[in-house]
């Protein structure tokens, strides 16, 4: 093993990792084709194991889907935990005042509630 001992910095090895196989598109599927709609929003759903848990279990509670555009939240558009009532308001850090917003979604919402 090639590192640091003091600052426990180490070179990672490749065998620490396990294989994570792409799953094929089948045939000729189109994500404009409607009649394939389930089947492009179940691939988006497995894309949401790279999340944190706890944005897994809000992305499950919203659908998979943005809060403020209503597109799928993996677009590959940075994600953003935004408080439905603000904690200066007295909002909290549960999951009923939490949701996941695409980065320009939240901006967005936070500049229709500025002054």
């Amino acid at each position: 093993m090639f590192g640091d001992t003091r600052s426990r910095l180490l070179l990672l090895k490749i065998s620490w990792f396990s294989i994570q196989r792409h799953v094929l598109v089948t045939g000729a599927a189109s994500p404009d084709d409607p009649a394939l709609a389930e089947y492009w929003a179940a691939r988006r759903r497995l894309r949401t194991t790279t999340l944190s848990p706890s944005m897994q279990k809000m992305a499950h509670r919203q659908g998979y889907v943005c809060a403020t555009c209503g597109e799928p939240l993996v677009n590959g558009e940075e994600l953003h935990v935004h408080h439905r009532i603000p904690k200066a308001q007295g909002g909290t850090d549960t999951y009923d005042n939490l949701e996941l917003l695409h980065l320009y979604c939240h901006q967005q919402t936070h500049a229709r509630r500025a002054p």
